[in-house]
């Protein structure tokens, strides 16, 4: 076996270790702490509002976004889901400029205990749209303010 064949091979290694290394990493930053579930668990119980959105693709896709006394989002479900799925604040953005300021929330979705999408909330004036990009494939949806089925209401919207 010539030199630049062992270093060939010993690269190879090197490059198979590290990506072992990157997927262990990535699995555990997935995993979410039990005590952090609970925490998430007690804050949902106080939820005051409720925003319900539509696909911007197809209109009978309907979520709503259950918030907080803080306007932070505690929890989203899908029209046809039979539980709700809690939502753990991540950061947010606040941009000046126009007529309104723009305010944008990231939030991850957690599911059996693991983050399982992401979420982007934004809202300027009385508008609210929600871009949502799913763990699994990286696939993105889009959803706007539905004005028809009532903003900030006391109750959900299905």
């Amino acid at each position: 076996m010539s030199c630049g064949q062992k270093s060939n091979n010993k690269q190879k290694e090197i490059t198979l270790d590290t990506l072992q290394h990157t997927h262990e990493l990535k699995n555990k930053a997935n995993k979410i702490d039990k005590k952090v579930i609970n925490e998430i668990e007690d804050t949902n119980s106080d939820i005051s509002n409720y925003i319900c959105y539509t696909n911007n693709n197809n209109k009978s896709k309907k979520i709503w976004i259950g918030f907080n006394n803080s306007n932070k989002a505690m929890k989203i479900k899908y029209n046809g889901q039979s539980e709700s799925i809690p939502l753990k604040f991540v950061r947010n953005e606040y941009i000046e400029g126009g007529t309104q300021p723009t305010i944008i929330d990231y939030y991850n979705e957690i599911y059996n205990g693991e983050i399982n999408g992401h979420y982007k909330l934004t809202k300027s004036g009385n508008w609210y749209y929600v871009l949502y990009t799913r763990g699994k494939d990286n696939k993105e949806f889009n959803f706007t303010v539905d004005h028809t089925m009532g903003v900030l209401s006391s109750k959900p919207c299905f």
